[in-house]
Order: structure tokens, then sequence, then C-alpha cells
């Protein structure tokens, strides 16, 4: 039948993308993770509506948020091209901790068969958190163009792109922001700085 014929091809593109999504986040390119996320989603979204006969539309659609970096690089699968065989990536990655007045993102290397090591200090984090506040007040969109570059302080030194990014992914980890796609991010909730602390607070803390 032409409708399976159709499934098999959209779970075909949904597997290469995330296998795409893999070496992104492997590579720490938040940016791409966040728009592969987005069509992986898409797709999934068709395949339910072609199976079930549900049309999914917004963003508000109650799909996973395969967008999420973490939920991406958590259980995410791809095919494998040598023989057609799924395998499974690494589970339990990314992992994000509180190490004193740092951020800690711990994630998995596919080339290295490691862990690798990301931080941000929380001095960034908050940076980045009120600008996201100033951008996102009275729920309005934004883009990382507009968000980035984040100054640590006043006047002060940048934060370092990959670091900002770490920054909004935990965001992302956590519910507190939402992405639109290539439209950009929007806040949920009313007291993002409130919430950042009340969950930093309870963050695992790290040993590195």
């Amino acid at each position: 039948m032409i409708t399976d014929r159709v499934a098999k091809a959209l779970r075909r593109a949904e597997e290469e993308v995330s296998g795409l999504i893999g070496e992104a986040a492997t590579s720490a390119d938040y940016e791409m993770v966040v728009r592969l996320g987005n069509v992986a989603r898409k797709l999934a979204a068709l395949s339910l509506e072609l199976r079930d006969g549900v049309v999914v539309t917004g963003t508000a659609a109650k799909l996973p948020s395969l967008a999420d970096p973490a939920a991406i690089t958590a259980g995410v699968r791809r095919l494998d091209k040598t023989n057609g065989r799924r395998t499974s990536r690494k589970e339990g990655y990314p992992k994000f901790e509180r190490s004193r007045d740092q951020l800690v993102k711990i994630g998995w290397s596919k080339k290295d068969r490691s862990e690798y090591v990301h931080k941000a200090p929380r001095a960034g984090l908050d940076r980045v958190v009120k600008r996201v506040v100033e951008l996102g007040t009275g729920g309005r969109m934004f883009s990382t163009e507009e968000l980035l570059p984040v100054r640590i302080s006043d006047g002060g030194d940048e934060l370092p792109y990959y670091q900002a990014y770490l920054c909004l992914a935990w965001l992302r980890e956590i519910g507190l922001i939402e992405q639109h796609g290539r439209e950009g991010y929007s806040v949920v909730g009313d007291d993002l700085a409130g919430s950042v602390n009340r969950i930093w607070s309870t963050t695992p803390t790290s040993r590195r």
C-alpha cells in the first residue's frame, strides 16, 4: 500500500536525521542540533498523522521535544548504512550538573568513545538568563542572533558562544524556554530567574 511505503520513507528519513543530530551533538554544534531536532519532530508529526489520522499543528503539539539536545542524545537511534542494522547511541547523555559556580554538561563522544565535559560559569548563565528575560518579555520570540553575544558583566568579556549554547540547552532541558523552529525561542512561565535559582539548588553536584 502507498500508505505503508510513505510510512517507511518517513521512518528512514527520521533515522537519517537522528544520526546527523547525534553527530552535531558530539561536536557541540547546538544550533544545528536544534534545527535538525525540529526537522525530526516534524517528521514524527507526519508519521503520527499518517498512522492515526491525527493532524498535528502548532508548537504546542504534544510530541516529544526532539529539539531538546538532551532528549535527542539520550536515546537517539541511527541507521547503520553498512549493514542496515539499528544501533543505539550511548544512553544517558548529555547530563547536566553543577560544580560550585559552574554549570557542567557531560556528553558522550562517539568518535573518541569517551565522555567530554563542557562548563559555563554561573555568572555567564545568569547573564544569559537576564538577556532571555529582556528579549522574551510579553511572550515575544527571540533568536540566537539577537541573544548573542552575551557579556559576562556590563562592559566585560563576551561569554564564549559554546557556553551560551550550553546555557540555552540547560534552560531547554529544564523546560524554562521553548524553541520554535527557525523563528526562535520563547520563555515558559513568568519568573525565569526565580525558577533558575530554585532548579539550580536541586541540580546534582558534580565532582569534575
